[in-house]
């Protein structure tokens, strides 16, 4: 007992000693006023924030919608979406705004002087019209210091007044989708620009060819009036006169910043997809099926001709003759006064001109003459037609020299052979008439 008792007194004794030491210990000195140790434990001061500059208060996107069903809707469109979260404002800048109604509208778009404006409207006005005409519409955010946004709102609102928002249209050099391509430039210092200098992934030709194909009409029409000035080759900037190519080439620009380089396009997104096929990323080959169809007029014409000693055969090849006058003569007039009469920069210079002699309106009368069995027209017929057959073997001909670049071979594989088989035909014909 005495033992346990005196170890029991001993571990007392050694803790009390312990104690006596820890108490014993200085505490650390206390951190001078205003330094950061002042508050044992705490998080450290954040940093403080800028104060907000102009323009922070506004968001800027770019809006680009699909194509549309009108021939003036195929190439899509694009605008300038800015949101103002100060005023609870958003407004969608449209440079493709015109009087559909007017009656000036063909006379002015055939001239080449059609009058386009800069309007303002809400986004949800903007949405709703777009996606009930079965148009994709995709967003896309721009990440713009607050000096730019606000000089961009600045410039766009001042283009928008009564005296400065119209402006003569050009749906290769000046539309809807340069304007916003331009501002975009502008508001980025000219970075977009710099960006855009790369080789352009088609001619101008081949963009509007490839956003018409499914439309044939247009398409043939297009690519009759287009001159040689769409086929040389361009950067991506002249590309963006198609809203889809600038939506590409917005994604290509990096900006410089505080924190280092960062992308123009902060985030982007579709609000609506169509229910439509896309556009085609390149257009069509036809040259093989124009060619067939032009041995194929060629050979009716040759077989017309063969029989046009039956009076049934002949009213019929006289017909046909008068059609075909009449419609490739008429573009061959057109495109004279195209080139030379109309403000149309792209369609002057047309090598098509080769296909589409001007006189050869002429057979719209003198087929009639062949139709009826005189002898008199049928010759002038032949003379006529023979005469825009050479004419074509010469623009044929000329394709061997590279001051004549333009891309029609498959305009020169329609209508050629149709010349030829009309001359044939023509030919055959005359010994039956009176």
């Amino acid at each position: 007992m005495r033992g346990a008792k005196a170890a029991a007194a001993a571990k007392a004794a050694a803790v009390a000693k312990a104690e006596a030491e820890a108490s014993a210990t200085p505490e650390p000195p206390a951190p001078p006023a205003g330094s950061p140790e002042a508050a044992p434990g705490s998080e450290p001061a954040a940093p403080t924030p800028p104060p907000p500059q102009p323009g922070d208060e506004l968001s800027v996107y770019v809006l680009t919608m699909g194509p549309g069903d009108h021939p003036f809707f195929k190439f899509g469109h694009n605008a300038i979406w800015i949101q103002d979260r100060a005023k609870r404002t958003d407004r969608v800048y449209n440079f493709g705004t015109f009087r559909f109604d007017s009656p000036k509208l063909l006379l002015e778009f055939i001239r080449g002087r059609l009058t386009y404006w800069l309007s303002v409207s809400g986004i949800q006005q903007t949405l709703r019209a777009y996606a009930s005409e079965n148009r994709t519409i995709e967003v896309q955010e721009l990440d713009l210091d607050a000096a730019a946004k606000l000089g961009l709102k600045q410039r766009l609102d001042e283009n928008a007044l009564p005296q400065n928002r119209n402006y003569k249209y050009d749906y290769f050099l000046d539309n809807c989708s340069t304007r916003v391509r331009d501002a975009v430039d502008r508001a980025t210092g000219g970075a977009l620009r710099e960006a855009s200098r790369a080789p352009g992934r088609l001619t101008l030709r081949e963009q509007a060819l490839r956003m018409t194909a499914d439309a044939v009409p247009l398409y043939l029409a297009l690519d009759l009036v287009l001159g040689g000035a769409t086929d040389r080759p361009t950067e991506r900037w002249a590309e963006m006169y198609i809203p889809q190519e600038l939506e590409r080439g917005l994604r290509a620009v990096v900006l410089p910043g505080p924190n280092g380089p960062h992308p123009l396009v902060a985030s982007e997104h579709t609000v609506f997809a169509a229910n439509r096929a896309p556009p085609r990323e390149a257009p069509p080959a036809r040259f093989v099926t124009l060619l067939l169809v032009g041995l194929g007029l060629a050979l009716l014409f040759v077989a017309l001709g063969w029989a046009a000693h039956r009076p049934p055969v002949r009213a019929l090849l006289g017909v046909l003759v008068a059609l075909w006058g009449a419609l490739v003569g008429f573009i061959g007039c057109f495109l004279l006064y195209a080139w030379t009469l109309t403000d149309h920069v792209v369609a002057h210079r047309n090598e098509n001109i080769f296909q589409c002699a001007p006189w050869g309106i002429s057979l719209l009368v003198l087929g009639v003459g062949v139709a009826f069995g005189s002898r008199r027209a049928t010759l002038a017929a032949l003379r006529v037609t023979v005469a825009a057959l050479l004419l074509g073997l010469v623009g044929w001909g000329l394709k061997a020299h590279p001051a004549f670049h333009q891309h029609n071979a498959e305009l020169i594989a329609l209508l050629l052979p149709t010349w030829f088989g009309m001359s044939i035909a023509l030919l055959h014909a005359r010994h039956g008439g009176s």
